[in-house]
Order: C-alpha cells, then sequence, then structure tokens
C-alpha cells in the first residue's frame, strides 16, 4: 500500500513537473499568433480569420518571411527576434546595421542577419530587447517574456522611431532615421536574373507556368530573368525562391502594398555630413563621361569617392547613352548647357563659397563657380523654404516619391540626403514639402533638390545605405563624390 502510494505520487509530481515546463514556454504558433494581434494587423477578411489562425495568416502575408517549421515546437529568442523586426518591416534596417558592435558575450553566436536584427531591437523606441550580458538566442522563450515583447512590438506600432549615428571614415557623420510601420496587406512581386539566354528564360517561365505561377521574361543586370506579377500569399514566394536558390539564380522581392493607416506610414532616411576640412565636393562620372550610364556603385569606385549621392537629372538616348538636363561644370569645365528657371548649385574647388540659385538671365553668380550642378527645386535659402515649384508639376511637388538632396548647414558642413520610398513595408517617400522639413530641423540653411525615384541612392565607404526602389541600382549620368582631400 505504501509502495503503490509512492509510485503514485512519483507519477503525480512528475506530470506535474512536466506541465510546469510546458506552461513555461511558447510555441511557435502561440508566439505569432500573439504577434499578430500585438502588431494591431487587421485580418477580419482574411481566410485564416474563420479557424481563428493568426500564425497562419502572418506567414501567409509575408509580414514574417521565415520559412517556420514545427509550429508546435518551443520558440527561441533568436526566432523572437526575427519575426519581430521583420513584422514591424525592419529587415532592411538590420542587413543595413548588421556589422554594429554589440555588448552581448554571445552575439557572434548569432548569424550576420540576427545581429542586425539585436542592433535594432535593442536601439529603437521603444526598445524590444534590452542590453544585458548575455542574449541567450537559443534559450525558449518564457511567458513572461513574450509579455514584454508583446507590449513592446504593440507600442511600436502605433509609435515608432529609430535613429542612429555612424562614423565609418573621419570627416563623415551618417544618421540613420526611421520611424513609423508597415499597417496593409502587402502582394509580393518576384524579379529573378542570372539566366544566359532568352530561351533558357522563356523554358523557366513555362515551367513555372505548370505551378501556378503568371511570369514574364525580362533582360535586366546583363543577363535574362523573369518578373512575376502580385503575389498576394508569401508561401508561394518562399517556393519560388527555393526554385531559384536550387538553380542558383538572383532574386529580389520587392513589396506593393498601400498602407491603411495613413497617419504612421513608414519613412526612412540617411543623411551624411560632411567635413570640408577632410572631403572635397565635385561632380563624379563614370570614367567615359556623363554619356556612359553606370551604377553610382561603378561611378563612386572609378572615382575612389569615400561618399556619394545620385546628383541632376538626366535624359536616356535611343542608343542608351546618357545626357545631363541643366547645366553640368566639373572644374572649371563646362559639360552642359544650363536650363532655365532650374534650381542650380555652384562653388568653388576649394569648397569654401558655394551659391545655390535659379538658373536666369539676371543671375550668373552660380554660373563663375568652378563646379555647377542643376536639378530643382531650390528647398532652402538661408534657412528659408523656396516656395517656387519650378515649373515642376504637382504629383513631382505633392506626392511622396524617393528624394535626393544636396546641402549646407549653419556650420559650412556639406550634407547627402537620401530618401527610400515606393516601399509600403520600408518607406513611403517624402513630399517636397517633407524633405524642406527633414533639412530645416536639422540645422541645413541651403539645399536642392536632387533626382530622385529609382535615381535615388547614396554610398559611403563604399556601402549602399539606401534602398533604391527598382530593388537595385539605376544606371546614371553623374554623381556628387566627397574626395580626399
Amino acid at each position: 500500500m505504501i509502495k503503490n502510494f509512492r509510485r503514485a505520487f512519483v507519477l503525480s509530481l512528475s506530470i506535474f513537473l512536466l506541465n510546469f515546463g510546458t506552461a513555461h514556454s511558447v510555441t511557435r504558433y502561440e508566439f505569432l499568433s500573439n504577434l499578430v494581434t500585438a502588431r494591431g494587423l487587421d485580418w477580419s477578411d482574411s481566410e485564416e480569420a474563420q479557424y481563428n489562425d493568426g500564425a497562419g495568416f502572418i506567414l501567409k502575408s509575408g509580414y514574417v518571411t521565415d520559412d517556420v517549421e514545427r509550429l508546435d515546437g518551443n520558440v527561441t529568442r533568436r526566432e523572437v527576434l526575427r519575426w519581430c523586426i521583420q513584422s514591424l518591416g525592419l529587415t532592411f534596417e538590420a542587413e543595413l546595421l548588421s556589422d554594429y558592435p554589440l555588448p552581448f558575450e554571445d552575439a557572434k553566436k548569432l548569424t550576420e542577419f540576427e545581429r542586425g536584427c539585436l542592433v535594432v531591437a535593442s536601439n529603437m523606441n521603444p526598445p524590444i530587447f534590452t542590453y544585458d550580458d548575455k542574449f541567450r538566442g537559443n534559450d525558449a522563450l518564457t511567458p513572461n517574456e513574450a509579455r514584454d515583447i508583446y507590449n513592446a512590438v504593440r507600442n511600436a506600432s502605433r509609435n515608432f522611431t529609430f535613429d542612429m549615428v555612424r562614423n565609418p571614415l573621419k570627416g563623415l557623420r551618417v544618421f540613420i532615421h526611421r520611424e513609423g510601420v508597415p499597417t496593409g496587406y502587402p502582394q509580393w512581386r518576384v524579379y529573378v536574373t542570372g539566366l544566359s539566354t532568352k530561351g533558357s528564360a522563356e523554358d523557366a517561365k513555362n515551367v513555372l507556368k505548370t505551378q501556378g505561377y503568371d511570369v514574364s521574361v525580362i533582360y535586366s543586370e546583363g543577363s535574362y530573368g523573369f518578373r512575376t506579377q502580385k503575389i498576394d500569399d508569401y508561401n508561394k514566394v518562399r517556393r519560388l525562391l527555393a526554385y531559384v536558390k536550387l538553380r542558383k539564380l538572383r532574386a529580389r522581392v520587392l513589396p506593393s502594398m498601400t498602407n491603411t493607416n495613413m497617419q504612421i506610414v513608414p519613412k526612412f532616411w540617411v543623411m551624411l555630413v560632411i567635413d570640408p576640412s577632410y572631403w572635397k565636393i565635385q561632380p563624379i562620372a563614370s570614367y567615359l563621361g556623363p554619356n556612359d550610364l553606370a551604377p553610382l556603385s561603378r561611378i563612386n569606385s572609378e572615382n575612389e569617392a569615400g561618399a556619394s549621392i545620385n546628383a541632376g537629372f538626366f535624359a536616356v538616348t535611343k542608343g542608351g547613352k546618357g545626357y545631363p538636363i541643366g547645366i553640368l561644370k566639373v572644374s572649371g569645365r563646362l559639360v552642359n548647357e544650363a536650363y532655365e528657371n532650374r534650381g542650380c548649385l555652384g562653388w568653388n574647388n576649394d569648397n569654401d563659397e558655394a551659391v545655390f540659385a535659379v538658373a536666369s538671365e539676371e543671375a550668373h553668380s552660380w554660373f563663375d563657380m568652378n563646379n555647377v550642378i542643376q536639378a530643382g527645386p531650390l528647398l532652402l535659402e538661408n534657412g528659408i523654404p523656396s516656395m517656387h515649384d519650378e515649373g515642376f508639376n504637382n504629383s513631382f511637388i505633392s506626392a511622396r516619391h524617393p528624394r535626393s538632396a544636396v546641402g549646407l548647414t549653419n556650420k559650412g558642413e556639406w550634407v547627402f540626403l537620401a530618401v527610400d520610398g515606393r516601399n509600403g513595408m520600408h518607406s513611403s517617400g517624402a513630399t517636397i514639402s517633407e524633405l524642406t522639413d527633414i533639412l530645416r530641423a536639422r540645422n541645413i540653411v541651403y539645399a536642392l533638390n536632387l533626382d530622385g525615384g529609382g535615381s535615388t541612392e547614396i554610398i559611403i565607404n563604399g556601402r549602399i545605405y539606401n534602398m533604391p526602389s527598382d530593388g537595385h541600382e539605376r544606371n546614371i549620368s553623374y554623381a556628387l563624390g566627397a574626395l580626399s582631400r
């Protein structure tokens, strides 16, 4: 009798300990389901809502892009880290900051992308993870930790900001800013390149058609490939990426989305402040000149620039050549004539005198400078917003687009600014007024809007610091470079 009682007691204790351990862990399914609620996403019209399947919804929507297996298994802290960052639309920021130093002793055990996620998660406002001696990435998430994370994600979904300053080279300071989160239901378009012939691209198209993909053949980046129509089920994107990886092709995935809450649309920009005592600013182009369209990375490399940004507007001939629209003058040599009534920037070779003005017969001070570029409109003159649209249409002025700008601070420092856009998960872009506000709030007193859209790109210390809206670099005519003195 006593033996039986002891056996029963041991059995009961074992069951209690088993249940106790289970109660103090969170499954992947449970976390993903609660993550939908914390993000405040409206999934009431989705098929998953009928079955109360929040995990299925967030994976299908692409708010979490990981290919998640074993939904009934315990979720780890490293998985939670990735999924929170992905769901907030912060994947690019994590990739950009993957080399930033972390105080966690075990940070090296994380993947490169996870380290970037941890940089963002611990420095954003409000933070998801706070600094500690160790991150413990492989530990199972506890219910108490989960509650704190849900609250942090919920707060970030309502009011999110992220700011970081980097000093990649002496005399260069980089300000990285992100605010707002995506709120709509994304659709996805996949671009694939890397096929040598049009025939092989056609073959891939026919194979994918039998698997339910509607694709068209494209020629891009020096090779053939294909582009899908918009896909609203990210599970199909995952399967296509597996197909692409198996065949060692190149793929980029771009979202298409209108945010449902226009009060908190995501915005991302990078501002580079340049000390003229270390760097001189100069128009730069491919070694073949501005008629040879080239990606900014090649222009930057060929000119050995410490940093560069795309510059003025340009046109493309039927033969694929480019030429500047408006005046371009480099070290005293006139490359192209001025375009009347559009904003110009002129400066001398010593970089200690500059003029921001509109090209006209009455104002020639900009023309006397060693270097002159033209774009427009002017944004700031002596700290005051310019009120002239310079003939640009209303869509150009008032709609949100990717933007580039150059300016001067009240201390005489040069400024390059790139604002990303046309990406509902990452950044919606800026109007001309919003672009001016960004600059004015940071003590910029003179500024000129540059070419934008798919041309917007900024490179610092050999690295692209923004996300071009085409998903890849666009070939441009010329740029502004910061060259070492």
